[in-house]
């Protein structure tokens, strides 16, 4: 279960009658696609944790979009969107073709196939993190590895080994990754048999891009967080505009009591976590909610220099028994500075696989799968209000990028 819980955020997937709709087969290649803004939807099996993930280019943000235009992404794991660089991973559980896909949005709007990887079946590959246009990394939660590669090439550089940075007894599993001043900074997830973390600890690696070898390993003890970065989230590590880095960690998802997740700091020119930084979610006072967050699925920085996050808590959804249709997700805002969150209102509480957040124009746009749509809901960051339901889509709205 919990191994699932990594790609649909410990919650929540509608069973969507739509699932059997002609306009749920998509046939076009990306090239046919004119758009400046990437959305994903998820359509889900009655099992609640398969399906199949579907990726478009869309002009407008009004109406109401369907997949008839969209193309075939990996389920559980959206695609990578870094510039015009989007990379298509394979579906995180290995339920299809074990490679990977590289587009690059032309000038003319279109995505253009530049070439594809072959990766290794079952890897559980991840994340994606470009340093250039000669190097870039991606990571494997099955193998304990992250691959260097070229993306001009798509030719695979190096193989760099993690298993021996495993907390005893454990399996470590490379995830989220960012780079900064010439180093790869990789969450490191530990987890048992039952995918659950034992050790109240976080864990990064840190790689030097240049010769791509292990620097050292860093962990962060006396915050008492686990579980660095959501490995399918490559928003859940980022550099903010003073240069410090900050990791979202997972917790145990809010199922082991006293796993607490939260965000760390890497301070700029340092290369250790910042011991007099935590916002850990468990203990925060959350503004305008009555109620503690069980683990934060979803966050993103936004040009206001704040994060915007999805944040979880069981008890909104008590009676449903089922933790895939579970509408446990509402949104938040994480002031940094002041070290705060606070819930932002008039957006509908969602399952746990929609919960994207994307930025354009000004406003954000919360993906939400409940009982009034499913779709994406503006939020004006000038007037810090939700404007409602900005369009709809077939599937659960996963993922919102701006292609630049």
């Amino acid at each position: 279960m919990f191994k699932k819980m990594l790609f649909c955020a410990a919650a929540g997937l509608l069973l969507l009658a739509q699932s059997a709709c002609d306009n749920d087969k998509p046939q076009p290649t990306p090239s046919t696609q004119k758009g400046s803004t990437l959305i994903t939807t998820t359509v889900v099996n009655p099992d609640g944790a398969s399906g199949v993930c579907y990726m478009q280019l869309i002009d407008g943000l009004t109406g109401h979009y369907d997949n008839a235009k969209a193309v075939p992404a990996g389920f559980g794991a959206p695609p990578v969107v870094q510039g015009r660089d989007v990379f298509v991973l394979p579906d995180y559980m290995g339920n299809n073709k074990a490679e990977m896909r590289h587009y690059v949005y032309e000038t003319n709007g279109k995505l253009q196939l530049h070439g594809t990887l072959a990766l290794p079946a079952g890897a559980g590959a991840a994340n994606v993190c470009k340093v250039s246009d000669t190097k870039a990394y991606v990571s494997f939660q099955n193998t304990g590895q992250i691959w260097a590669f070229n993306p001009s090439t798509m030719q695979k550089i190096a193989e760099i080994d993690m298993n021996a940075l495993a907390q005893k007894d454990m399996r470590v599993a490379p995830a989220a990754m960012v780079a900064r001043d010439g180093l790869l900074f990789v969450g490191l997830n530990q987890f048992d048999a039952q995918w659950m973390p034992t050790a109240k600890q976080a864990d990064m690696a840190v790689v030097d891009t240049k010769t791509d070898k292990v620097v050292k390993k860093i962990s962060d003890t006396k915050h008492e967080l686990s579980f660095a970065t959501r490995p399918i989230d490559p928003h859940s590590i980022f550099v903010d505009a003073q240069g410090d880095i900050y990791v979202n960690c997972m917790g145990s998802f809010g199922y082991k009591p006293g796993f607490a997740g939260g965000l760390l700091r890497i301070r700029k020119g340092q290369t250790d976590f910042d011991p007099d930084f935590v916002i850990n979610y468990q203990t925060a006072k959350v503004q305008g909610f009555d109620g503690a967050i069980d683990y934060v699925g979803t966050v993103r920085l936004a040009s206001d220099g704040k994060v915007y996050a999805m944040a979880a808590n069981f008890a909104l959804d008590p009676n449903n028994k089922n933790p895939y249709l579970a509408k446990v997700m509402f949104p938040v805002v994480i002031d940094l500075q002041q070290r705060s969150v606070q819930k932002i209102d008039g957006i509908p509480y969602s399952n746990g696989h929609a919960v994207a957040i994307g930025e354009r124009d000004g406003k954000l746009y919360f993906g939400s799968g409940n009982d009034e749509a499913y779709g994406f809901y503006a939020y004006n960051l000038k007037t810090k209000k939700s404007e409602g339901l900005a369009f709809s889509v077939v599937g659960m709205p996963a993922q919102f990028e701006t292609l630049k």
